[in-house]
């Protein structure tokens, strides 16, 4: 009766949209109820765009598009700044951070417009960046008289990126142990002539590189094809965008569920987070912070960690909120900080790697920053437990919260 009331009401309501309004407010329930069948469609193995609830679509895509359109907005005035000749120290001082801010705006179009360019796409870049760490980290080996397989590897690193992109969860999980295989059988035949025998160094080593700069991240990649939505469903938010753009931009935006996907909107929320967590610190840590951390990274402070922790925490709830997860505080404020602890067991990984190696930078790539590797360290571990959270912690919280 209720049903046949609002669809009177609005004939033009699909009968599926018109329920999901009325159940939470005939049960009681509330954004719970909405929720579920996004959270039991993450749950299961093949993951159905249509079980997400349509405000959830449009809550959780709309700020994203704001941010980075804000972003490219804000880029033209800081870019003019950024310009103007600076004849005092004030004015040097001032050119630097206004540089500083047009880097950072543009590297956030850049890296949303990459998470939004398709898991292929999403994989060829992810690909590529962390070939190079992880050759950094075979390099500082090789400088301490370490000879891992570097060349194998890498290569079955990149294996298992593409494994990753698979829907078919057997080739996900054959690849790492096929690989590690086959690299341990070559490094007992192993004979090269600039090589000495190998060592345990060597095979510890090799297969550190395998799993902490192969295996652990392909997790975002994993992460990132998640949820494929229905084609056109970013443009269906915007209609009249969508009749004035053309056959070509409507035919781009619409041709394929992967370029806007469910995965893609928690990586982008995931990553803001990270980012939140990493900028955090340099306010609360190194200026406030007295209190060392960890011995492994003097400069880290508990004050800047919990800064952090907080931050990550605040953007990961705001994010739960709006892809429409149960209890979004809990989870997202739970979600928000886990990844903000992975990722300062990952930077700090990297420190004890380059102590031990007896290095400040892991490389000469990114001038003024070190290596690729210097910058990445953050994101290699929080992939793994985000990928588990969403896919398999988030539909239980459903039936505990019920």
């Amino acid at each position: 009766m209720v049903l046949q009331s609002a669809l009177a009401v609005s004939p033009k309501l699909p009968v599926s949209r018109a329920a999901a309004l009325l159940l939470p407010r005939m049960s009681g329930a509330g954004p719970l109820v909405a929720s579920r069948p996004l959270v039991a469609a993450l749950g299961s193995h093949r993951f159905s765009a249509r079980a997400m609830p349509e405000y959830a679509l449009t809550q959780s895509i709309i700020p994203i598009l704001s941010v980075i359109g804000l972003c490219l907005f804000f880029s033209v005035p800081t870019a003019i700044k950024s310009l103007m000749p600076a004849v005092t120290e004030a004015d040097i001082k001032a050119r630097k951070l206004t540089r500083r801010v047009f880097t950072s705006l543009m590297l956030g179009v850049v890296v949303s417009l990459w998470i939004f360019s398709g898991t292929w796409g999403f994989l060829a870049v992810f690909a590529g960046m962390a070939a190079v760490a992880q050759l950094e980290y075979y390099r500082m080996a090789l400088q301490n008289g370490i000879y891992p397989t570097w060349k194998l590897g890498t290569i079955g690193s990149l294996i298992m990126y593409a494994a990753a992109a698979s829907h078919r969860p057997a080739v996900r999980d054959a690849i790492f142990p096929l690989t590690g295989t086959i690299t341990i059988i070559y490094l007992l035949l192993r004979q090269e002539r600039k090589t000495p025998p190998t060592t345990m160094s060597d095979v510890s080593t090799t297969f550190m590189g395998i799993y902490y700069f192969g295996y652990m991240p392909s997790f975002w990649i994993r992460l990132r094809a998640l949820g494929p939505m229905a084609p056109g469903t970013l443009f269906s938010l915007f209609p009249r965008v969508s009749a004035l753009a053309g056959p070509l931009v409507h035919r781009v935006t619409t041709s394929g569920a992967d370029k806007v996907s469910v995965g893609a909107g928690v990586e982008w929320w995931t990553m803001l987070s990270q980012v939140a967590a990493a900028v955090a610190p340099d306010d609360n840590g190194h200026r406030d912070g007295k209190t060392q951390l960890i011995k492994v990274s003097p400069k880290k402070t508990w004050e800047g960690f919990i800064g952090g922790c907080v931050a990550a925490m605040a953007v990961s709830a705001t994010g739960a909120s709006l892809m429409g997860w149960p209890l979004p505080l809990f989870t997202g404020g739970f979600y928000g900080l886990m990844c903000a602890v992975m990722a300062l067991i990952g930077d700090l990984t990297v420190s004890l790697l380059k102590r031990s190696a007896q290095v400040k930078d892991t490389g000469s790539l990114l001038p003024g920053h070190g290596g690729l590797l210097d910058r990445l360290d953050s994101y290699l571990l929080v992939a793994a437990p985000a990928y588990f959270f969403v896919k398999v912690l988030l539909p239980l919280t459903v039936g505990w919260a019920s």
